[in-house]
């Protein structure tokens, strides 16, 4: 027995549809793939484009100085060694001041920062000359504010005051120092 001939125009007009559906279905399993993939991206920023302090230290930038690493070793929570790095990118010698207050009273002095903005200028490490601060009066664990001028930029910073307990700032804590201070 035979069957009832197919028309050939409705077969080319099905595999036409058929074609037309395994493309759609294609498309729209590539979009969910690209979407499934980096949609995070698309919603959320990247945390490597985010600026952070990479260690105990915090950082701020004042007067075209990039001040970073900033903080206070101290074992007694009143004379601490302030370890700092400072890239001066503003072509010319720069004299950072650093104030902060004890027991109601402004005690501030100067460092000089010199111009060269691809080495940093560091203090407070046993290589390096030291910045010690005395009567902060606050105690390892704690912040102390600290203020930051330069040719009229000022900002201010809270600073951690650590001991010198961990391995990495061993022997940077002040010792048998006499502090004149106002």
């Amino acid at each position: 027995m035979a069957g009832k001939p197919v028309h050939k125009g409705r077969l080319k007009a099905r595999e036409a549809y058929a074609v037309k559906v395994r493309v759609l279905v294609a498309a729209a399993l590539a979009v969910s793939v690209a979407l499934g993939t980096a949609g995070c991206n698309l919603i959320q920023p990247q945390a490597t484009r985010l600026a952070y302090d990479p260690s105990d230290g915090v950082s701020v930038n004042v007067g075209g100085l990039d001040l970073r690493n900033l903080m206070i070793i101290s074992d007694n929570g009143k004379t601490g060694n302030f370890l700092l790095s400072a890239v001066n990118s503003s072509g010319e010698d720069v004299k950072l001041h650093i104030g902060f207050i004890s027991d109601n009273t402004v005690i501030d002095g100067h460092v000089d920062i010199p111009s060269n903005a691809k080495v940093p200028t560091s203090f407070g490490t046993k290589d390096e000359d030291r910045i010690i601060l005395g009567g902060i009066n606050t105690q390892p664990g704690g912040l102390l504010e600290v203020a930051f001028e330069v040719d009229g930029d000022m900002k201010t910073v809270l600073v951690p005051v650590l001991t010198s307990g961990q391995p990495e700032y061993n022997g940077l804590a002040p010792k048998n120092v006499i502090t004149i201070s106002k």
